[in-house]
């Protein structure tokens, strides 16, 4: 697997887009990504040289305007290519990450978290986990423990999302431990036994987030949100600690250590 992995992904037109009957200018074809700057006129090179038609090489070039055609690229698509190597990564006990980014309306969120009919990757990673999770417990390969946890970052400020409104979640402090790290002081943690206890949490986390209407998107999350979970792994003959953490910005992280030592 690649140290690192560039995908972009193309979303459809949005209400405002249609009205205003705009022009695809991005065409999608393998791994090459082609923007064309309507502008210029053909056979022109435009103020300063500039090219009409300029082609990016990605590790992955994602179309997923129209979910008719046969170049539609799906969330499950996209989870198996980017999802499944951090699944293995974290059980390996290797640092992962996956960073959305993007402009307001670009389809971050989408991408990460997905809706109900048609969840993300986030969701879908999370289902991953407990899916191995079932898999190597049946065999009693090793137990686990899980933790989550849930934060955005808003104006500068850190707030807890899963702490109840009437106790202090506003203004947490980032803290840096010697050995572990930044961390945040005071954010709560919420053991989860399956799936539907981490998507509960998520779904509340979500309500409290903070949104705004833009221009281009009515709902706008206009924080940075971190979503964490904590997953110990204990293995037999040797025991072994894991932990990772799964972060939206829109994105997601997920860090794994691993420390093993023989049973006496």
């Amino acid at each position: 697997m690649a140290s690192v992995k560039v995908a972009v992904r193309l979303r459809p037109m949005n209400l405002r887009e249609k009205e205003l009957e705009a022009k695809c200018i991005i065409h999608m074809e393998g791994n090459k990504t082609t923007i064309t700057n309507l502008k210029i006129t053909e056979g022109s090179s435009g103020d300063f040289g500039r090219e009409r038609i300029k082609t990016f090489t990605y590790d992955h070039s994602y179309c997923s305007v129209d979910c008719r055609s046969p170049k539609f690229v799906s969330q499950e698509k996209i989870f198996k290519d980017l999802g499944t190597d951090v699944l293995k990564a974290a059980f390996e006990g290797y640092n992962a990450c996956i960073f959305a980014y993007g402009q307001t309306g670009s389809g971050k969120s989408y991408t990460m978290m997905g809706n109900p009919e048609d969840v993300g990757l986030i969701p879908r990673i999370c289902q991953g986990l407990y899916e191995r999770i079932a898999g190597k417990s049946n065999w009693n390969e090793a137990s686990f423990r899980t933790e989550v946890s849930y934060l955005e970052i808003y104006n500068e400020r850190v707030r807890d999302l899963l702490r109840r409104k009437s106790t202090k979640n506003y203004n947490l402090r980032v803290r840096e431990h010697p050995k572990e790290g930044p961390y945040v002081e005071d954010l709560s943690k919420h053991l989860v036994q399956n799936y539907s206890d981490v998507e509960e949490l998520m779904e509340a986390g979500n309500v409290n987030r903070t949104t705004a209407a833009t221009e281009m998107n009515d709902v706008s999350s206009r924080s940075h949100a971190i979503f964490t979970i904590n997953f110990t792994q204990v293995r037999v003959p040797k025991t072994a600690l894991l932990t990772f953490k799964f972060c939206q910005r829109e994105g997601i992280s997920v860090s794994g250590k691993e420390y093993l030592s023989v049973n006496s």
